[in-house]
């Protein structure tokens, strides 16, 4: 009889702790506003993370699995809903800061102004992208091809982080940020190269 490897589920929450820690350490170097301003930006920055998370262990499937005992889809799945929820609070969040649900909606008024509030945009891109998954059954295999605009919306985010966001204005974290969204491309090369190969 063989023995079953323990799942190592322990690590989400010590990753999960890890993140708050940061955002929370991150946070408190501009600790200006209200509350609710907290909420806002730790939520943008958790589910930018979350959403960075699922998107690269989309490339390491094999050794996620022997990683944590667990099917893929899973430890995927529970990133990506991670990072939904989240990323949905931050608007949410700025809305009701606001009084307004105009805050939701992206604008084209020009390039600069769609790039700086490119976050709106990115949320409907990745809600599209998660309700395609979760539909893929019924798509087809067309599924693939709009979930790949999970990278589009990544990209859209980085850029409106790095244009507004609060916590993006140190060298340091917009650096960081510039080097998640080169991880990010480089993911969907890897992915592409695979799939040519086989």
């Amino acid at each position: 009889m063989t023995r079953r490897r323990p799942r190592k589920t322990g690590y989400f929450a010590l990753t999960g702790l890890l993140a708050l820690v940061l955002v929370s350490g991150l946070i408190s170097l501009q600790p200006y506003g209200s509350p609710l301003n907290w909420i806002t930006r730790g939520a943008a920055l958790l589910g930018y993370l979350a959403i960075f998370l699922a998107i690269v262990s989309s490339a390491y499937m094999r050794q996620l699995v022997r990683f944590f005992g667990r099917p893929f889809v899973q430890v995927h799945h529970m990133l990506s809903v991670t990072g939904l929820i989240l990323i949905t609070l931050h608007p949410l969040s700025a809305a009701w800061s606001s009084t307004s649900l105009r805050v939701l909606l992206p604008r084209f008024d020009s390039w600069r102004v769609f790039l700086q509030l490119g976050g709106r945009p990115a949320w409907y891109l990745i809600a599209a992208a998660a309700l395609t998954a979760a539909l893929r059954s019924v798509i087809g295999r067309r599924w693939r091809a709009i979930h790949l605009l999970n990278y589009v919306a990544f990209l859209l985010g980085t850029v409106h982080a790095i244009l507004i966001g609060t916590d993006f204005q140190q060298p340091v974290i917009k650096a960081v940020a510039i080097t998640m969204a080169i991880v990010v491309i480089a993911t969907l090369i890897q992915k592409r190269f695979q799939r040519g190969r086989r």
